[in-house]
């Protein structure tokens, strides 16, 4: 039989080995913050991600310049994650370019490699000219790491994007871009180029959305 000495051992070494457990489950990338949780958490970076797309736009379109990344930036924009730079002419998409996985090290070169091809490459619409620069509401869009899913039904268009990936190509709706969820699949499947009862690949995508406010008309 064990002593009560003995038992009282093995009772902290139980406790102590349940205080381990419970660390190490916290500190497990299950309960680790995403890169979009961070960005929610942290206005400084939000503000420098759009301050960033926004100076990259105006470089190109008035002056036909590379911009020169800032050295002083905040810690999260040279960490690396998928970035998607748009913007809005009053109620209407204007351009949007971007990457589903990260292309390049670090957050603040993806939003701007993504701005520049926005405003100057976006094949759907004509580059962005000087007139239209003050009427712009640009928009970042940086992704978590696109999540696998059997199909579309289910996803929430406040908070989940889709990935299409077919056979001729990958189409991507971004989160909040629709309020409508039934619109979520035909749009990403048409970005695909993908027809309506093709077999594909889909993936859900979440990401922090951060808007420029709106400007005096």
């Amino acid at each position: 039989m064990f002593t009560p000495a003995r038992r009282t051992g093995w009772l902290s070494l139980g406790i102590i080995s349940l205080i381990l457990m419970a660390s190490l489950r916290l500190a497990s990338p299950a309960h680790a913050q995403t890169i979009a949780e961070r960005f929610a958490a942290d206005p400084v970076a939000a503000e420098a991600a759009l301050d960033l797309a926004r100076h990259t736009f105006d470089a190109w379109v008035l002056r036909h310049e590379r911009l020169t990344l800032p050295e002083d930036l905040p810690p999260l924009l040279r960490e690396r994650a998928a970035v998607f730079v748009s913007a809005m002419l009053g109620d209407a998409p204007r351009c949007c370019m971007g990457a589903l996985y990260p292309t390049r090290p670090t957050v603040a070169e993806q939003i701007s490699e993504a701005a520049l091809a926005a405003c100057r490459t976006d094949l759907r619409f004509s580059p962005v000219t000087p007139q239209e620069l003050p009427r712009l509401r640009v928009i970042v869009s940086v992704l978590e790491p696109p999540e696998p899913i059997a199909d579309a039904r289910g996803l929430d268009p406040a908070r989940d994007g889709l990935a299409v990936r077919a056979a001729r190509g990958l189409g991507v709706v971004l989160p909040l871009e629709t309020p409508r969820a039934e619109l979520i699949e035909p749009w990403a499947r048409i970005r695909a180029g993908a027809s309506p009862d093709e077999p594909v690949d889909y993936y859900r995508v979440r990401a922090f959305r951060t808007v420029e406010p709106e400007r005096e008309p």
